[in-house]
């Protein structure tokens, strides 16, 4: 096994933030899963807003969206064994706000979505680590109940689904889930189900289960969680719960959804609350038994469960810095670490 692999004492963490292009906005760490100590060990600038990032598969490379008007995507490769990053390229997003960016799991393509412009692009990821052609762009249309943050179509996430080509876009300003089959060797979208969330609900983020037939979305604009069923034919809608305490009052805004390795705890980060709630999963994929943490800061957009379990790191924008949070029996408990960065927004583990 090489350094920073899974079941090693350290692993290696990206970050993502709405820092300006001045600022280091890219982050390398090292994480040690014995002390729960995360340390800055490298950073990139250049990048205007470099919210989210994709690990390749198989590559030392990532690529990061720059969430601004006009957005562009950049790649990067990444040396753990001497903590260095470095630029491979940059290619304009095809529209304004590319606010979340995956890359398949053959490690060829690379899809993004464009908040403020409503579109889904795909890029060919090339040999040499650099960004190619876009090779699809899919024009979502359409506005929900909320004049503020509905006004328009506002996909919020691409994630692909296990052992399938499929790819889940969640869209926040038309409150639908989105199913596209991508053609691997052509890199084209074929829209396969458009699943109606509930209105005014915000569709953003999701997570799947597993071992079960069941993903998790989180609803941004009212704060809740809600299960999907599915198979080869059909997806349908189950169970849905809210993410904030009973007694809680005020504005909220949910934000990540994670399920844990073992399938057992769903996470999910309350903006307002500023908490991470976590539910127990039952054998047959239900929620229950909620209960809720203190995400170490404020404004919590992000966070990432620690490949083997045991620790849950939170980006809390608003506060501008990471928590390190402990979980015992599956539930995290008061912060372990805090660490000042500027605005972060994007925690993802390079397995």
């Amino acid at each position: 096994m090489k350094k920073g692999e899974i079941g090693l004492t350290i692993l290696h963490m990206l970050s993502g933030s709405y820092a300006g292009r001045g600022e280091q906005g890219i982050k390398l760490w090292q994480f040690d899963t014995v002390a729960g100590d995360l340390k800055e060990i490298a950073a990139a600038s250049g990048v205007e807003r470099p919210s989210f990032l994709a690990v390749h598969p198989e590559r030392n490379m990532f690529a990061s969206s720059s969430e601004d008007f006009g957005g562009e995507l950049a790649a990067f490769e990444v040396d753990l064994e001497e903590g260095r990053i470095e630029e491979r390229g940059r290619s304009k997003g095809n529209g304004d706000h590319p606010t979340h960016v995956s890359i398949d799991r053959s490690g060829n393509w690379l899809l993004c979505v464009n908040y403020s412009a409503g579109s889904v692009n795909v890029f060919r990821l090339e040999a040499d680590n650099t960004i190619g052609e876009m090779t699809d762009s899919i024009q979502h249309e359409g506005s929900g109940p909320n004049a503020e943050r509905q006004d328009a179509a506002h996909p919020h996430s691409v994630i692909q689904f296990p052992d399938s080509n499929l790819f889940a876009v969640s869209d926040l300003g038309t409150d639908t889930i989105y199913c596209y089959e991508l053609d691997a060797e052509n890199g084209k979208l074929r829209l396969q189900q458009a699943l109606e969330a509930d209105k005014g609900s915000g569709p953003r983020h999701l997570a799947f289960h597993p071992a079960l037939p069941i993903f998790y979305s989180l609803e941004e604009l009212n704060s809740s969680v809600t299960a999907y069923s599915f198979n080869e034919e059909r997806i349908e809608k189950g169970q849905q719960l809210s993410l904030l305490p009973e007694a809680f009052e005020g504005d909220n805004t949910a934000a990540e959804v994670a399920v844990s390795e073992d399938g057992k705890y769903l996470y999910a980060s309350n903006r307002g609350d500023d908490s991470i709630v976590s539910f127990e999963i039952d054998g047959n994929g239900n929620l229950h038994s909620p209960e809720f943490t203190s995400s170490g800061g404020k404004g919590p957009r992000h966070f990432a469960l620690v490949p083997g379990g045991g620790w849950l790191i939170a980006a809390n924008e608003k506060s501008d810095s990471l928590a390190v949070l402990k979980l015992e029996d599956g539930r995290p408990l008061a912060m372990a670490q805090k660490i000042k960065t500027t605005s972060p927004v994007c925690v993802k583990f390079i397995q």
